[in-house]
């Protein structure tokens, strides 16, 4: 009877000297990833869609309706690192006076400032990007994407193998937009990572848009967390109505990744920015002036 308590009391003091290790491994790390903030964001205007039938993305509203879409890029300040998140439309089409329409006519793109002349203003040259990440492969998201090939791209593996792969077009991209990144470093994903590993920009998987569609939760010092929404989501009545566009890859995946987002969303007391809704892009500050 002595002896078994004895076992007994070793076994539990074992268990909570292993507990207690496993307490303050979650300190010094998982408490910290809670906490950590990236330093600045600086968002940069990147072009402007517009068409003339809303409902290619609200199917059953707005029917033959105008509509104009933001496009945002996002460069991110994290120590001595500098992480790009989307590219937005092709710095060429500011020189094409009547913008660039798409191939069926749904779209037509205009550019009114360069990625690159924003990047100039600000001192920073494309080579000083260190991370490289597109919420999706589509035109208006990696549009500048060869101006960074000295940075590691991250990007889902569905995505990257739908991107560089033999269909690609087929998909509605245009690789000769991105091509430069074939031979760079690359981080395959899988699903959801934390870029710099203390939390402050996690990389959320929320495919659906197109295979490897993926967002990007960033904490900020003054503002909080926010939520990049890339392509999960066009527009904030689309967001409350969860409509899923029409053109999607995959509707019943892009379902799915707004309940994720909304889980998220909530998990962080985060805010959604939605790249694409105009009106609250009016709301936000735009290069050279930064968001903390």
């Amino acid at each position: 009877m002595h002896t078994t308590l004895h076992h007994t009391s070793r076994r539990i003091y074992a268990a909570a000297l292993l507990l207690g290790t496993l307490l303050l491994a979650a300190c010094a790390g998982g408490g910290a990833s809670r906490t950590a903030t990236v330093d600045r964001m600086y968002v940069f205007e990147c072009g402007v869609n517009r068409t003339n039938d809303l409902s290619r993305w609200s199917p059953g509203a707005h029917m033959g309706e105008a509509a104009a879409f933001s496009d945002n890029c996002y460069l991110i300040r994290h120590g001595n690192d500098l992480m790009l998140w989307d590219s937005g439309l092709s710095d060429a089409i500011a020189g094409m006076p009547n913008g660039q329409s798409s191939a069926n006519g749904a779209i037509n793109a205009r550019v009114s400032k360069t990625l690159a002349s924003q990047f100039a203003e600000l001192g920073i040259a494309p080579a000083q990007v260190t991370h490289l990440a597109f919420s999706h492969s589509h035109s208006d998201h990696v549009g500048n994407a060869n101006y960074f090939t000295g940075a590691t791209l991250y990007i889902q593996e569905a995505e990257y193998n739908a991107a560089f792969g033999p269909d690609a077009t087929k998909l509605g991209f245009n690789p000769a937009l991105y091509d430069k990144l074939r031979e760079r470093p690359v981080k395959k994903l899988n699903g959801d990572y934390d870029v710099f590993g203390d939390g402050s920009v996690t990389i959320i998987a929320t495919p659906g848009h197109t295979p490897g569609h993926q967002s990007l939760l960033v904490r900020l010092p003054k503002t909080g967390a926010v939520l990049l929404s890339g392509d999960m989501v066009h527009f904030r009545e689309n967001w409350d109505e969860r409509r899923v566009p029409s053109a999607n890859y995959d509707k019943e995946a892009s379902a799915r990744s707004m309940q994720k987002a909304a889980a998220v969303l909530a998990a962080n007391q985060a805010q959604l920015w939605i790249n694409h809704d105009m009106a609250q892009s009016a709301t936000i500050p735009k290069a050279p002036r930064y968001v903390e």
